[in-house]
């Protein structure tokens, strides 16, 4: 689909939300048509060596695949005028957004583990201690920004706001009560779901349990 810069957008992952909901979030709210092409299982083995690293998403911009979704998500908040308003707050919002990554790669050490007994164990300390430092170091940055907790740039909403979002508006799914004690938090995740254009995505999008 051709946007308004003249470049068409194809976005290529599973039927899931995802690594790629933020992505989707960048489009909607800038009003920027995409193809959302969604891949079923049964098919990915035979397209995987087409992909730029055998994974997925992959964003197709123009007819040209990035790999990635960090890197193109970057990309788009850049066009779009969602990365921050100047050097330093990009920098602040990246730092937000690799933040979220060390949180699921602290998830990924329990829910990849095989042996159901040591996942409980290693679930129960990660909700018990482990995820209530994340959020106080999250919630803080929040707070402390020239938005009074609105969002986490200065400026408005950049990419990090959809991606802290989508990540939690998934994990609240499965555990509704982890941000009761973050009030900041929990209204920043139903303001970004509720910004012009995410929220009519939201409304239409296909429902999926990731």
């Amino acid at each position: 689909m051709v946007s308004p810069t003249g470049s068409t957008y194809k976005l290529i992952y599973f039927d899931a939300r995802g690594v790629a909901e933020a992505t989707r979030f960048i489009f909607a709210y800038a009003k920027v048509p995409f193809e959302d092409f969604r891949v079923p299982r049964e098919d990915w083995p035979s397209l995987k060596e087409e992909t730029p690293f055998g994974q997925l998403p992959v964003l197709e911009v123009d007819g040209k695949q990035i790999g990635q979704s960090a890197a193109f998500t970057r990309l788009l908040a850049k066009r779009f005028n969602l990365a921050g308003k100047d050097d330093i707050e990009q920098a602040l919002v990246d730092a937000i957004v690799d933040f979220q990554k060390d949180i699921q790669a602290a998830m990924a050490i329990w829910w990849r583990e095989e042996d159901k007994e040591k996942q409980t164990k290693l679930r129960d300390k990660f909700f018990r201690d482990d995820l209530h430092q994340y959020l106080v170091i999250l919630e803080r940055h929040l707070k402390d920004t020239e938005g009074n907790g609105q969002f986490f740039g200065a400026g408005g909403p950049t990419y990090a706001d959809f991606s802290i979002a989508c990540f939690f508006f998934t994990i609240l799914k499965f555990y509704p009560a982890i941000l009761d004690n973050f009030e900041l938090l929990k209204m920043h995740v139903d303001r970004v779901h509720n910004l012009p254009g995410i929220r009519e995505w939201v409304e239409k999008r296909p429902k999926t349990e990731m």
